[in-house]
Parts: C-alpha cells; structure tokens; sequence
C-alpha cells in the first residue's frame, strides 16, 4: 500500500526531529519539513502532501492560522494544527478554520497516530455527495462544495464563484438554495448573497470578509443565519 504523504510545518527543530521520527515509525512518508509560511506553501506545491501538520506559532510574520486559511482557499488539503497553551482569541481563531485536528504538546506516538488516523478516516468518508454539477457550456463541471466561496444573484441570474472559476447559470438565488446549493455549509446572507460557512474569514455588522479577499454584504435581516 502506498505510504500517506505528510508534511511538517514546526519551527522548533527538536519537535519536527521528534514528529519525523514517529511518522516514519508509524509507516508515513513525511515529505518535507517548513518552518515558515513562505517555504510551507513551496513545498505544499512541490510535494503535494496527503496532510499537513502546522504549528499554530510559525517563523516569520505570518502564523500556522494565516497557513491554514490558505491551504483552504488554494489546496485544499486536510490539515492538523500541533498546540501548546494558548489564549482564547487564539483558539477561536484556530477553530475558524476547521481543521482535521488536534495535536497538543507535549505528545506522544499514540497521539501522533490517533490524531492522523482519525482525520485519514473522516476524509476517506467523503464521498460523491461533496461535489456539486454545473453546466459549464456543453458540459457540466464537477465543482467540491469546499472550493465553493460564494453565489451571487443579480435577477434570474446567479454567478458562482469558486476557487478558480466563475460560471453564471439561469436561475434565481432561491432555486440555487434549495437544489444546488443545499448543503447545510452554504447560508443565506443576503437577498442576493448565498456564502459557504468555511469561506468566511470575518465580519463585522454589515460585511463578510471571504477567504479570497472579497467583502460581500450582510443583510441585517439574515444576520442571525450565522450563529
């Protein structure tokens, strides 16, 4: 059977000696080591890992939250953040970006493992229902529900933009949510606005920041949709 593919993204070199250690132990590849942003998303590139294990606290000015955000809107690879003690902003932060997991520190082999294997299995649990079809011109495109950022309606049009296309179909925003997009991730923020939950970064009384660096409205009536 063909070894799982995991890159580590820490920057205290005893734990990462520690991690590679155990993963090799335990039968997994690691195929590559970053301490920073920058190099995590070079070597995400090169070495196209199964999963990533990113410390919350990187190198650098920018965190294993920044990370994580990106490998959502771009790769779209299951990750698990490794944690020591942190504050509670921290968390919540940490939490916004769904993760496949947690590992906390100090660890252990069985922690490593359990943590892994758990997040192997609900991955493995996705099936077909995770993609959505579009008609793209004579064809329909298969689109999964997490590289779908948003659908915007204007009239008896609504586009949908995803990580790396748009296409515009026929068809008003509340047929969109009730055979499309009726996935319990995608929620109405708007009379012309339908968001994927894990799309949001941020908000504040009147605007969504999306991951792709996108504000789209909130409408008051529907902010208590995002509770």
């Amino acid at each position: 059977m063909k070894r799982k593919k995991i890159l580590i993204v820490e920057d205290q070199l005893i734990i990462t000696m520690d991690l590679e250690y155990m993963l090799e132990e335990l039968g997994y590849q690691v195929c590559g080591v970053s301490t920073t942003y920058e190099d995590a998303i070079a070597a995400i590139k090169s070495s196209q890992p199964d999963l990533i294990l990113v410390d919350i606290i990187l190198s650098g000015e920018k965190t294993g939250i920044d990370l994580a955000h990106k490998i959502n809107s771009t790769f779209h690879i299951p990750f698990i953040f490794l944690t020591s003690h942190a504050d509670r902003s921290t968390i919540e932060a940490a939490k916004s970006t769904r993760p496949a997991g947690y590992i906390v520190k100090p660890f252990n082999r069985n922690d490593v493992y359990a943590a892994i294997e758990i997040a192997f299995n609900n991955i493995e649990a996705h099936d077909e229902s995770a993609n959505i079809f579009l008609p793209d011109g004579k064809h329909k495109t298969k689109i999964h529900i997490d590289e779908m950022i948003y659908a915007h309606a204007e009239g008896n049009y609504t586009t949908f933009i995803t990580t790396n296309r748009k296409i515009v179909l026929r068809k008003c925003l509340k047929e969109v949510s009730e055979t499309i997009l009726n996935n319990k991730k995608f929620v109405r923020i708007h009379k012309s606005y339908l968001v994927n939950r894990d799309a949001i970064r941020a908000r504040s009384a009147s605007n969504i920041l999306l991951n792709n660096g996108e504000n789209v409205p909130l409408g008051r009536a529907y902010a208590g949709c995002l509770c």
